[in-house]
């Protein structure tokens, strides 16, 4: 089978990858929440921050909310004692959740990892070597790693009549995943990915799939595989390179490398190893331990006692991180403009951390000098994901705000520059009478991804009856909020005028394929007209992307005009998730996903190579992953 064959035969697994790589919940939520049935998530549940109170001898549990600096917390109900259980009288409203995995989103990602294997277990493989460096959803690649390193092609010998052959080792590319170390930031697994992998093999649902896919025979035991030997060879690397194990330990993963450490009972090369983590050691029960056994460790470094001038001091001379300054000082100096001043000074903050701080910044005066001030605006340049937009509400100087959502304007046009040569889009916005109340929200999304797009190449309308062209004259949310203006919601809906008005004046070049992206609720029932138009304009897309506004029509939640025109067309349509909006990572790979994942149509010759390829093939190009030679 050739490449192009086996990507037409991979159609199912491309439709899972990409829905994955839209998927936006989280695996992991580092705070307490409570889990509540909704019918319209793909789950059939969500998760919300909470946190319960004792009152009255009960536990009584709340939902918190956080608008801007604010919090406030709305009463949920009560917890059953004894159970997980959230009720309000004799309701049941959900479960409460301690810091930790999200288990319905992570059994979710590994059946659909596990379906890619079913219908081809290289293509899986090929998928986790991709996903390593070119995807930056660490949940994703904790749970493919998880998925390699128990899945059945492990490199067994396999006889074949008087010959011998060992079969393929793709437990190999999960090892690989936790084990090689890359300059580019955030592929490399630190160890507390490397313990969640873990935490995913014994999530009860990961252990049933596995059971079925004949992983193991046990229903309640975690399948390993080769997840406690990777373990194993990684603590040793990491204590026999000092230098690497002293990192970690500066960089806050003490915790976690112990945590590793006493899950696969490390017997380690020399007491060094508990000294550098400040792990003392006490004898077991049965009397097995024999190395450090009583042994006193070096105390943690502490600022106790010391001026703030000392503090500064100290900071420019070990040319400490962040991370590493907030964990020392006293709580009676607290962290002050010259301690701030000392650390940026020193490169103790990244371009990320700049712009999470931006409010403290603000508020310790900062930004008024000069050069923290470049510094700042350095990391606006190079702002990597659209984290600024969510920071812009919680500062006052509109500069300041206006700088931040600039930075996420840019970030998502860098994120899915290279995706959008040889592509035209088309964004039509359903204003009708039926969208009253969402058409706010609708320009709200779109004003968060417009900027991903060259506005040469990008084409916008408004529609209800009639469809009306909207200029958007630079890539920022300032301006697609100023081309709105003067929209509000009002009269029947006609996707096809919607359409019809761009179509008609702005043709894609021979050398482009053309993408639809409908905003609105679908609430129109003339597919043939949609369709109609379309076709006799000439311009047929190569796929639609859809992001769903609830309304108010007689359709309830809308209708499927959308879809249903794809059908008639053969082409996929890519559902837009509205959680994407609340994850400022989310956004521009959600957008850079949707549009590598659709098919190229062209052929290439010399005068219009094709420069742009898809998902599936990117991933099919990608050679497996290679474990480091030391493991």
């Amino acid at each position: 089978m050739d490449a192009n064959e086996r990507v037409e035969a991979l159609g199912p697994a491309e439709r899972i990858i990409n829905a994955i790589t839209q998927f936006t919940d989280h695996a992991v939520h580092n705070r307490p929440g409570i889990v509540v049935p909704d019918a319209r998530h793909r789950l059939g549940v969500r998760w919300e921050q909470a946190t319960w109170v004792k009152e009255g001898g009960q536990k009584v549990v709340y939902k918190t909310h956080k608008v801007g600096r604010r919090s406030t917390r709305t009463r949920v109900g009560i917890g059953v004692p004894g159970t997980i259980e959230v009720r309000d009288g004799t309701r049941t409203i959900g479960t409460f959740r301690r810091p930790g995995l999200f288990p319905e989103v992570v059994v979710h990602l590994y059946q659909q990892i596990a379906d890619v294997w079913k219908m081809d277990n290289e293509f899986a493989a090929r998928w986790a070597s991709w996903a390593f460096e070119n995807d930056d959803n660490r949940d994703l690649k904790v749970i493919l790693a998880a998925f390699l390193l128990v899945q059945n092609r492990f490199g067994e010998f396999v006889q074949d009549g008087d010959s011998t052959f060992r079969d393929d080792d793709y437990r190999a590319v999960g090892e690989a995943m936790c084990l090689v170390r890359l300059q580019k930031k955030g592929a490399t697994f630190n160890p507390k990915m490397i313990l969640r992998v873990g935490l995913v093999l014994e999530v009860p649902g990961v252990i049933e799939i596995n059971r079925k896919l004949g992983f193991g025979q046990s229903a309640r035991r975690a399948i390993r595989g080769r997840y406690e030997t990777l373990v194993r060879k990684w603590l040793r690397h990491s204590e026999l390179n000092p230098k690497v194990l002293e990192q970690l330990v500066k960089g806050g993963f003490a915790s976690s490398v112990t945590a590793l450490a006493a899950k696969v009972r490390y017997k380690p090369v020399s007491d060094k190893f508990f000294g550098t983590l400040r792990w003392k050691q006490v004898q077991a029960v049965d009397g097995r331990r024999q190395i450090a056994i009583g042994k006193a460790v070096k105390k943690a470094e502490s600022w106790e006692g010391l001026t703030e001038a000392q503090i500064c001091t100290r900071i420019v001379k070990g040319k400490m991180s962040y991370k590493r300054v907030v964990g020392m000082l006293p709580a009676d100096v607290g962290l002050t403009p010259a301690i701030m001043s000392a650390t940026i000074e020193v490169g103790g903050l990244s371009d990320s951390d700049l712009i999470i701080l931006t409010p403290t910044l603000e508020e310790l005066g900062l930004l008024k000098d000069k050069d923290i001030e470049a510094r700042w605006k350095g990391a606006m340049e190079r702002a990597e994901n659209q984290r600024a937009a969510n920071i812009a509400r919680n500062v006052k100087r509109e500069d300041v705000k206006e700088a931040l959502e600039e930075a996420a304007d840019k970030a998502t046009a860098k994120a899915v520059e290279e995706v959008t040569r040889d592509l035209r889009i088309y964004v039509v916005v359903d204003k009708s009478g039926s969208m009253e109340g969402a058409i706010e929200k609708a320009k709200e999304y779109l004003a968060k991804f417009v900027g991903a797009f060259p506005l040469d190449k990008l084409h916008v309308s408004v529609f209800n009856t009639m469809g009306r062209e909207v200029e958007i004259k630079a890539a920022t949310k300032a301006a697609v909020t100023q081309a709105f203006r003067g929209h509000t919601a009002g009269g029947g809906t006609s996707y096809a005028a919607g359409i019809g008005c761009l179509v008609s004046r702005y043709k894609p070049a021979e050398n482009e394929d053309a993408i639809f992206i409908f905003v609105g609720d679908e609430g129109d029932n003339n597919i043939h007209q949609l369709v109609q138009v379309i076709r006799a304009s000439g311009v047929i897309p190569v796929s639609f992307g859809l992001l769903h506004v609830q309304g108010n029509s007689m359709w309830g939640w809308g209708g499927t005009i959308v879809k249903q025109a794809a059908v008639q067309l053969g082409i996929p349509c890519f559902d837009i998730e509205e959680g994407i909006f609340a994850d400022p990572y989310a956004v521009p790979r959600t957008i850079r996903n949707l549009i590598a994942s659709t098919p190229v149509t062209r052929v290439a010759t010399p005068a219009a190579p094709v420069r742009r390829v898809s998902l599936i093939k990117q991933i099919l190009d990608t050679p497996l992953l290679q474990k480091p030679v030391w493991a």
